[in-house]
């Protein structure tokens, strides 16, 4: 491929000079049937190779894009692989949450101790509701512990959604070792459930006996 690129460059050289030749036995030397067959010839070979230069680099193209390693099928493999990876990691995210009933108390990974009660309906507006759940975090361990109450969603399982949550006093902060903080937090929904409750790697739900 690289040698017929010299050949086709050597000969539009070889035309550019023909045509050169052409002018000036046209114009200068006064040759008038020489100068428009030399310049005439000369166009014609400078087409012709223009025509081949451009079928090499479409055909060049052609290969790369075909070619797995090409930088066109690496870009497309790659954003297959992020689409499958984000696909993979949804469905890990949510199955790794822990079921649990509400008013259950869950120790978690930072030493704290979170207990959720189940949503209860707070108010009803005209196209949506507000529903209420109660929080309970204390700090079973030795060192503070910061908590955002804005981290714990009401979850709609009807809608395979997450309700918005309006809490006008949240709460984030530290809390201290061997303190805890009790909050009510409000939520925007737009079904009528039933609802869970996830806080960190956990889902407060209402577990029937099997």
């Amino acid at each position: 491929m690289d040698m017929l690129l010299i050949l086709l460059i050597s000969l539009f050289t070889l035309t550019f000079i023909g045509v050169v030749v052409g002018i000036i036995l046209l114009i200068v030397r006064k040759e008038r049937w020489a100068g428009i067959i030399v310049a005439g010839l000369s166009f014609g070979i400078g087409f012709f190779v223009l025509l081949a230069g451009l079928n090499v680099v479409t055909a060049s193209l052609s290969t790369l894009a075909n070619n797995p390693f090409s930088i066109y099928n690496y870009e497309s493999g790659e954003d297959t692989n992020t689409s499958n990876f984000e696909e993979d990691y949804d469905e890990d995210y949510y199955d790794d949450y822990t079921d649990v009933n509400f008013n259950e108390a869950v120790t978690i990974e930072n030493g704290s101790t979170v207990t959720i009660s189940k949503p209860e309906l707070s108010q009803k507006k005209e196209g949506y509701e507000i529903y209420k759940v109660k929080v309970k975090f204390e700090n079973t361990s030795s060192d503070p512990i910061e908590f955002f109450s804005e981290d714990v969603s009401l979850y709609d399982n009807t809608d395979d959604d997450y309700g918005q949550q309006i809490t006008e006093d949240a709460f984030s902060g530290e809390i201290q070792a061997g303190e805890s903080k009790e909050l009510t937090l409000y939520y925007e929904v737009f079904n009528s459930g039933p609802y869970d409750v996830e806080y960190d790697n956990y889902n407060w739900t209402e577990q029937t006996a099997e």
